[in-house]
């Protein structure tokens, strides 16, 4: 019962400690945590679930094929554009977070539809961000790496953790020692090492850092359980990932332009569980982008219900029972 009440105080106190540290107005809607998850290691995680950083995107196209033939008795299918599946990585600098403060990270994901309805396909033409912007289309997230910064030591624990537990994200359960930094001169740097592998390198020219930028203010809130937290078959030896749909809500500003070769450059390094697949896939870059100011929320998988709608449904399966159908067929 004590443990309860510390947890109870440690999420009703978040307000205060959130007005100092989520300081864009956006953040306000968002003070008061409407839920909170306990992980394995005592570490309360607030819900929804706030993460401040900055953002490099990578959007690019693979064969559509090889790629879903690694994720077999999936009840999806992707969205392709002009035939490709498109990949977007994702190279995450957390300045701040609710599982733990700032840390580093990196995942990729993909875009589907349910496989019961007509595939979509939409002209090559428009490319991988009308791909992810799809009404139809749901976000598959497919591996994710997390690291500590130097100063904050213990926070990319908590965040696979957490996202293991709760959401069922596909994060290894070992941390990578990753790095992300500002060049000063206009272009930015990420790197990623993990169980002794080289993972991923990733450098490139901010998009807004020449003429010729797209500058984009986004914000949007995702469909109820919008996205997909991992594969049926996470890629490692516990399955530790368990498919869940969940939500979110984003504010940012994506400054975006076509991918150089002369001054880009995306190296999938040897191991097995990040870089083979995209390999594989024969993942080429054809777009990035830059969200300097990213704001992300998320709610809690899909499958919570209130004790009060709980009761209702036990009550009905009780009146089932006591005119004889079996449990088995409830």
């Amino acid at each position: 019962m004590h443990r309860v009440s510390r947890i109870a105080q440690q999420i009703t106190s978040a307000p205060c400690s959130s007005k100092q540290r989520f300081e864009d107005s956006w953040w306000r809607q968002f003070d008061q945590p409407e839920e909170g998850f306990v992980d394995t290691a005592g570490f309360v995680n607030r819900l929804p679930l706030r993460l401040e950083s900055t953002e490099v995107i990578v959007h690019g196209l693979v064969d559509a094929e090889k790629m879903w033939a690694d994720f077999p008795n999936e009840d999806y299918v992707p969205v392709l554009c002009g035939g490709k599946g498109v990949v977007s990585f994702w190279f995450n600098n957390f300045k701040d977070t609710d599982c733990g403060g700032e840390y580093w990270e990196t995942w990729y994901n993909t875009y589907v539809t349910p496989k019961d309805k007509p595939q979509v396909n939409i002209p090559m033409e428009e490319g991988p961000v009308a791909v992810a912007g799809h009404p139809d289309a749901l976000s598959f997230l497919q591996r994710v790496i997390c690291g500590d910064t130097p100063s904050n030591p213990g926070a990319a624990q908590k965040a696979i953790n957490g996202g293991r537990q709760l959401f069922g994200f596909s994060k290894h359960r070992d941390l990578g020692d990753l790095s992300f930094t500002y060049d000063g001169n206009g272009g930015v740097n990420f790197n990623a090492k993990h169980l002794g592998n080289q993972v991923v390198s990733m450098s490139c020219r901010l998009p807004e850092a020449d003429e010729g930028a797209i500058t984009v203010p986004l914000e949007a809130e995702s469909a109820k359980g919008g996205l997909i937290s991992c594969p049926k078959l996470s890629g490692q030896a516990d399955n530790m990932g368990r498919q869940t749909r969940y939500s979110t809500a984003v504010k940012c500003t994506q400054h975006l332009k076509p991918w150089d070769p002369k001054t880009d450059s995306l190296v999938l390094g040897e191991d097995n569980f990040y870089a083979a697949g995209p390999k594989r896939w024969g993942f080429v870059p054809v777009l990035k982008a830059h969200s300097p100011d990213f704001k992300i929320v998320a709610w809690g998988p899909e499958g919570r219900v209130s004790g009060a709608d709980a009761a209702a449904a036990v009550t009905e399966h009780e009146r089932k029972l006591a005119s004889g159908v079996k449990g088995g067929a409830l």
